[in-house]
């Protein structure tokens, strides 16, 4: 370890000190961990008024290009994939570009270099979703992180990572205050507006910050090792009780019921904006909508809420290819495609996830719809669409052995190779097998899970979901991989599914946030003292994070935590799906100025790659029907209270307050200034265990009315 004091001109290094008075400097060894030291210290002005940063420097000798570089939510294995530099939306039209085999291509973002050349890497704290960066050294199965806290009274700290592979060197620095020469903007670099500190004599910069080194067997154990300690150093978070789960969700219906709905004598369908000239604002498939919109509206029916669900699948059915994949969207009549700019040229282009989505959604609509009593309005035609994709996906995988990131949806080529942009694929042919009872899903679907973790999370790399960000590591990506792991493992016992989830349960949670971000006073974000831990980066691209997992409600972490009793799983759940709330626009929460009750918008802006003057802010009157159905299927989807009555264990993820009392009474409080229809789910922990918690279970969950203020009591025994 080296401390520097770099002087600066501007965002310019000019000079270089190392500083060696560590007299009043604290290191301590962690209790608890077998290698790692909390370091904290501070050098004192002189009253030269020349600006300088403190710098804790750690340098390997015995650094090989091979080493996995990683910073939560900015870096996995460094980016180092080829780089092409693409204007924002991205997508590569030039064929030559897209082989079958080309390799993993993301846009310009922060990376190291393929090739050995000398890379250099600056971030903010607030570049990454947790404070901290690292490597994990394959050869001698070790790991190594910086962690530190989001910065001090003079702004974000800051993380250097430097690399020379020609002569065996790196070194990874924490630096106060941060200065970075140029900072990420989207899928670009442009020149940073940092400053140095400039001490007054006397005046103290001080730097805080913990180091681990430890062992790992595999890039996985790696990955553990951080789910385990991304709070260590932040601690533990605060909950704010805003509003009942029920609320939200009545709230955000009303909404959608009034605003979020196009029809005319050929067409009906739900949709973001009805009166918008853009495809994006209409009928899109499965990611950012229907039938993900659709099943929302299920869980909380009403007469008309299911016949626009109808008349929305019955024009599904016309985005059907010839090949039994979709298309991307549509708009009154027209067909259109995900690349972009070609949209209408060649409007048959698709990407891959949008067809798993609306197969895996899509038959959790008609299984609520058969469970609530509505299985008589199924039309056969539905099945049958439904069936012919999951088809399509088998051919497709028997074609290619994966299932790639765009086709063709009238030949069911591939066009876009590469990337796990179908994870969800593994889940929705391990549905349609059981709906369907063909057994030919299932083995595609155990197949694709296996090549997929081998072939990707193994190695530490889960990408290419969304439409924009070509093959960047995301998050979506990687929660559709967790949900299909455990799907594979609910529907089948074997235990292998269960590891490959808990590993992939593990590497996404490096993209949810994982502490309280203090934001600029005034911001949209300060208004609504909002707790961003929780909230989950969307790309290594697009750097900010969001409102919730896009485009899943979480419950595979609760389904995690009922196979193995693991707390990080529930505990990661909660801060997620509780948190969700305080991003819904309502009377007594007004965090989107012009928006309506019910609206959330995507942005959870912590860092200034959209500039400084949006950190905490939101787009005034914005509303995202996407991101409002991430809200909801939060708070639908995942129990308010979980008990577990052998183990008297009592987890509250609703805005209320619970616990057991004596062995057959629980208390109820509810604090909020709303009425809460609560959802209870009481088993013991051996049927947790046991049982499978499958699909559409919230269905089953005892309901119990608690009034705004009041503490009720009700008798375990009777559930």
């Amino acid at each position: 370890m080296t401390v520097h004091i770099y002087q600066y001109n501007g965002q310019k290094i000019i000079g270089d000190s190392i500083f060696n008075d560590f007299s009043s400097w604290e290191i301590a060894k962690v209790k608890g961990e077998k290698n790692a030291w909390d370091i904290s210290g501070n050098i004192e002005g002189n009253g030269c008024g020349k600006p300088c940063q403190l710098s804790v420097e750690f340098s390997f000798k015995d650094w090989n290009k091979d080493n996995y570089v990683f910073a939560p939510a900015a870096l996995y294995d460094g980016n180092r994939f080829r780089v092409l530099p693409l204007s924002y939306p991205p997508y590569i039209y030039n064929k030559e570009e897209r082989p079958l085999d080309m390799p993993i291509t993301i846009s310009n973002v922060p990376h190291l270099n393929i090739n050995d050349s000398i890379s250099r890497i600056d971030m903010l704290t607030s570049n990454c979703s947790s404070p901290l960066v690292g490597f994990y050294d394959k050869r001698h199965e070790r790991g190594f992180f910086i962690q530190t806290l989001q910065g001090n009274t003079r702004g974000n700290d800051g993380f250097v990572i430097k690399e020379n592979p020609m002569i065996g060197e790196a070194s990874f620095s924490l630096t106060t205050p941060a200065v970075r020469e140029l900072r990420y903007t989207m899928c670009n670099l442009s020149k940073s507006n940092d400053s140095a500190a400039v001490l007054r004599n006397g005046e103290k910069l001080g730097i805080r910050l913990r180091c681990y080194q430890f062992h790992a067997p595999t890039l996985m154990a790696f990955y553990d090792k951080f789910f385990s300690i991304r709070k260590a150093l932040s601690g533990q978070n605060m909950f704010i009780d805003r509003a009942p789960f029920s609320y939200i969700s009545e709230t955000i219906l009303a909404h959608h019921d009034k605003n979020k709905w196009f029809e005319n004598s050929d067409y009906g369908y739900i949709c973001n904006h009805p009166d918008s000239n853009s495809p994006f604002g209409h009928l899109q498939l499965g990611w950012n909508g229907a039938p993900v919109y659709s099943l929302t509206q299920l869980l909380l029916p009403t007469a008309e809420r299911t016949r626009r669900v109808c008349r929305t699948f019955d024009t599904i059915e016309k985005m059907q290819g010839h090949s039994g994949l979709f298309y991307g969207m549509f708009r009154i009549g027209k067909l259109y495609g995900d690349n972009f700019y070609d949209m209408e040229k060649e409007p048959q282009i698709a990407m891959i996830r949008r067809s798993g989505l609306t197969l895996y959604f899509g038959l959790q609509c008609l299984d609520v719809m058969k469970k609530e009593g509505d299985g008589n309005k199924i039309k056969p035609e539905w099945e049958d669409m439904f069936r012919r994709c999951a088809d399509a996906l088998v051919t497709l995988w028997n074609r290619y052995g994966q299932f790639g990131q765009h086709v063709n949806a009238e030949t069911g080529e591939i066009t876009t190779n590469n990337s796990t942009a179908g994870a969800i694929n593994i889940a929705a042919l391990a549905y349609a097998s059981r709906y369907f009872k063909e057994s030919e899903y299932l083995r595609v679907a155990e197949a694709a899970a296996e090549y997929y973790y081998n072939r990707d999370l193994k190695k530490g790399y889960v990408g290419g979901g969304p439409a924009e960000v070509l093959q960047c590591p995301d998050s979506e990506s990687s929660a559709e991989l967790t949900e299909s792991f455990i799907s594979l493992y609910e529907l089948t016992r074997e235990k292998r599914f269960l590891s490959m989830a808990r590993d992939a349960a593990a590497l996404f949670s490096s993209w949810v946030v994982s502490y309280d971000y203090k934001f600029p006073k005034g911001s949209d974000m300060d208004r609504v003292n909002a707790k961003v831990t929780g909230s989950v980066w969307a790309s290594v691209q697009n750097e900010h994070s969001a409102p919730g997992i896009y485009i899943l409600s979480g419950d595979f972490l609760f389904k995690l935590y009922r196979a193995t009793g693991d707390r990080r799983y529930i505990d990661l759940l909660k801060d997620i799906a509780h948190n969700v709330v305080q991003y819904v626009t309502t009377k007594e929460n007004p965090i989107g100025i012009g928006s309506p009750y019910g609206a959330v918008s995507e942005r959870v802006n912590i860092s200034d790659w959209e500039g400084s003057d949006a950190i905490g802010m939101i787009v005034a009157g914005d509303t995202n029907m996407a991101w409002e159905n991430v809200a909801l299927l939060s708070v639908m989807q995942n129990p308010s209270i979980y008990v577990q009555k052998d183990k008297h264990r009592v987890f509250v993820i609703d805005h209320v307050k619970a616990r057991l009392i004596s062995n057959d009474e629980l208390e109820i409080a509810n604090d909020t200034p709303n009425d809460a229809m609560v959802t209870l789910f009481i088993e013991s922990s051996k049927e947790a265990k046991k049982d499978s918690l499958g699909w559409n279970n919230c269905l089953t969950w005892r309901k119990i009315f608690v009034k705004a203020g009041q503490t009720i009591r009700k008798k375990v025994d009777r559930f």
